[in-house]
């Protein structure tokens, strides 16, 4: 089969690393990709950004594509489905209708109420006035977030009230986020331990994924901003039975009923992110794709075919994922002021390794050299019979890798309890 994955980031990359290595492919085109998927196995960049919906059409006629795989949120938000449904092109991604779980915060969060599925309370505004005015009397800290595509940045976790407010100003009347800033919702702030949940979700069923624990916070000891995403570990040390017979019972299968409900079916890739206390789970937010840099490490713990499995969705048969013993662990190189600003085009030294598998994220090749071309760089993985094992192995190498400012945490790895 030729198969077209949509995306350019780590996420994309491990996915079509792991596309590649199906008996079933023939080739793995990618739209646009980056530095590194150019020159895995089976795998040729095609210059098509990943909303350049006539563009991606054309190229499936040419190179003869069977399959695409959506990676990231804006095309299938956009309707990349619902356009190459039309064309007969079979597809891995949600429509348009159920992209909303993650294309719109209130979406999602009036879904979760109606459907009694654990999650914090929130109340919802399109006026900042009126949203300033309800902050005068709000406990602290709490949420805001803007309800549109934010590039993962439309979130505050405010400690005050000034705080809270100059978001406001800044989302709603200045519009730093454009229109995905007209409206916000204002939540509860839930505490615990945070848990990605992802897996494969048909009309019919969720087949979930070995479990993994995302570190986002910039610095040392989960402190200081958010990021997309700095290191990542699987399986999650948190996850026990009796939890995942609860994620089960209060968030996935409620989630399933809804979407019946609502006439939208369901086919690619899900994301729970969840908040857990005293063993309950509650949901932060849906994601209508994969987690990056969470991918990562699942592409490296994966043990069956992903590309059967895909296929095995699409045709309504039972998914039958497996996994390997042991765990898996990443770590996210970055460049020297992300996730503010931060400088690209400069130039990376990548020496090659034998079992350790770095992912490119923020990578280009210019006359078949790589330099950076955005914030968080690579992924560097490793998958062992323990955890300690991936941290040791990681950790005596990465510093092999290299670009004039690059940054990253030293911690991945170590279980902080909320």
């Amino acid at each position: 089969m030729n198969i077209l994955v949509v995306g350019q980031g780590g996420r994309e990359h491990a996915i079509a690393w792991k596309l590649s290595q199906s008996e079933l492919t023939k080739k793995v085109f990618i739209a646009p990709g980056n530095g590194g998927t150019e020159t895995e196995y089976k795998c040729e960049n095609l210059n098509i950004g990943s909303n350049d919906f006539e563009n991606i059409k054309k190229v499936i006629t040419e190179k003869n594509i069977d399959l695409v795989v959506i990676g990231p949120e804006d095309p299938l938000v956009g309707g990349l489905t619902n356009y190459l449904n039309k064309e007969n092109v079979k597809v891995f991604g949600p429509t348009s209708e159920g992209a909303m779980l993650e294309g719109s915060k209130i979406f999602s969060k009036k879904f979760l109420f109606e459907n009694s599925i654990p999650t914090g309370e929130a109340e919802f505004f399109s006026s900042s006035s009126i949203a300033k005015e309800y902050l005068q009397s709000a406990s602290f800290p709490i949420v805001l977030k803007a309800d549109g595509l934010a590039a993962g940045k439309g979130v505050l976790v405010a400690t005050n009230q000034k705080e809270a407010v100059e978001w406001v100003d800044e989302v709603m009347n200045n519009s730093i986020f454009g229109d995905a800033g007209n409206n916000i919702l204002i939540e509860e702030c839930l505490f615990g331990t945070e848990l990605s949940f992802m897996g494969i979700l048909t009309p019919d069923n969720f087949y979930p994924f070995e479990t993994s624990v995302d570190y986002k916070p910039l610095k040392l000891g989960n402190k200081g901003p958010n990021t997309g995403g700095m290191g990542c570990i699987s399986p999650s040390p948190f996850m026990n039975n009796a939890l995942k017979n609860k994620i089960s019972e209060k968030v996935v299968q409620p989630t399933i009923d809804g979407l019946r409900k609502m006439g939208i079916n369901y086919y690619g890739f899900m994301y729970f992110g969840l908040m857990v206390k005293n063993n309950e789970p509650k949901v932060l937010e849906f994601n209508c794709r994969l987690g990056d840099p969470e991918t990562q490490c699942l592409m490296m713990q994966m043990e069956s075919d992903l590309l059967k499995n895909i296929l095995q969705a699409l045709n309504n048969d039972p998914v039958e994922l497996e996994w390997k013993k042991g765990a898996a662990m990443g770590v996210v190189i970055a460049s020297d002021g992300y996730p503010g600003k931060y400088e690209i085009d400069k130039p990376i030294r990548l020496p090659s390794f034998e079992s350790l598998k770095v992912f490119h994220a923020g990578t280009k090749l210019v006359d078949g050299k790589l330099q950076t071309s955005g914030g968080r760089v690579f992924s560097v993985n490793y998958q062992a019979e323990s955890l300690e094992k991936c941290s040791n192995y990681i950790y005596k190498i990465i510093d092999e890798i290299n670009f004039d400012g690059t940054i990253y945490r030293s911690d991945i790895g170590k279980i902080y309890e909320s």
